[in-house]
């Protein structure tokens, strides 16, 4: 277990780009416990615009090396908003330096890289916290509180996908490129669905098929993935995920069907319908900020010294599917509708 962290949670953003935004307004809605006290970025407009979002930050690097070694006891822990690629090597300098660790998905973008990370985070004994923000989503949450109560029963299929149409936002950017995304949708936006099934399911992967399309963006890799795979305790699981096209009508974000009835719902509406009942009942959770929830949690586990929902071995976990089925849809490219 890490050490504690002693009043405010002082942190490093590394990376003040992008996504970053959200977790800086987290940030801000946690200030009494967690605080951003450090920038970096190799951008100097990224760098004053998440400054002033933040109320301004003074203590500002372009390389997070130079920083991780000035700033030595002046921060507890990282936040990583760096582009998929760098991922990894941020999180080993991070942990070599004794920094606690919250970073963006993908945890990395291979599994010997994920392997390298395991050993660091546990030969410094930091906490590394996966920012899986789509967690703490009420509809997730209500959902796991209700399987595990067993109100649905034996577990026989979870359904989790989340599909819009992208544009073409990240034309010509890291993102369009196959290297430094890793990949393409399936290892961007749709690590949410992954994460979000292993989550429900509660049982590890014995088994993992992909197939993939690339129909509306600009980009190298996949646009489009639709993903089956089996749990080891029986139960079949199916993640579809797209920048080409919304989710299908009247599906929902999650869809659990067991042996005494079915869960579903979107953001923070839940439908529960047992078997036997020909309409299900709806439940409309209180509404959560998900990038608060995340960054209230990470601060909460540093200054409790417990484990954070979802660590490295989950990281890695969501990371296999990803890649296996990958490589299983291997050769799709051939048949992309649109090509580059």
């Amino acid at each position: 277990m890490a050490d504690k962290v002693n009043g405010v949670v002082k942190v490093a953003l590394i990376g003040s780009g992008g996504i970053s935004g959200a977790h800086a307004a987290g940030f801000l809605k946690n200030a009494s416990k967690i605080k951003v006290v450090a920038l970096v970025d190799v951008s100097k407009e990224n760098l004053q615009k998440r400054s002033e979002q933040l109320g301004g930050v003074d203590k500002q690097y372009s390389d997070w090396k130079v920083a991780l070694k000035e700033l030595g006891n002046d921060v507890d822990a990282v936040d990583i908003c760096l582009p998929h690629h760098l991922h990894g090597a941020a999180i080993m300098d991070a942990a070599a330096a004794g920094k606690h660790i919250l970073c963006e998905k993908p945890m990395c973008t291979d599994l010997a890289e994920a392997d390298r990370i395991a050993d660091a985070v546990k030969k410094s004994g930091v906490t590394y916290m996966s920012a899986h923000n789509q967690l703490f989503m009420p509809v997730v949450q209500e959902a796991k509180k209700l399987i595990e109560s067993g109100a649905i029963g034996r577990i026989y299929h979870i359904r989790s996908q989340d599909c819009f149409q992208a544009g073409d936002w990240f034309r010509n950017s890291w993102r369009s490129n196959a290297k430094t995304q890793g990949g393409g949708e399936l290892i961007d936006t749709g690590y949410h669905p992954t994460y979000r099934l292993l989550y429900l399911a509660g049982s590890d992967v014995v088994s993992i098929h992909g197939q993939m399309g690339r129909f509306r963006t600009d980009i190298e890799g996949d646009d489009t993935a639709s993903v089956q795979v089996r749990f080891a305790n029986g139960a079949v699981g199916e993640i579809l995920t797209s920048w080409a096209f919304n989710n299908p009508y009247g599906t929902h974000q999650i869809h659990i069907v067991g042996e005494k009835g079915q869960i579903f719902g979107s953001e923070n509406t839940l439908y529960h319908l047992p078997a036997g009942y020909s309409e299900p009942a709806k439940r409309q959770l209180p509404t959560v900020e998900t990038f608060e929830a995340e960054i209230s949690h990470f601060a909460d586990a540093l200054q409790n010294g417990t484990r954070p929902i979802h660590s490295v071995e989950e990281g890695r976990a969501v990371l296999e599917v990803i890649l296996k089925a990958t490589q299983s849809a291997e050769g799709w490219q051939s048949t992309a509708v649109f090509k580059r």
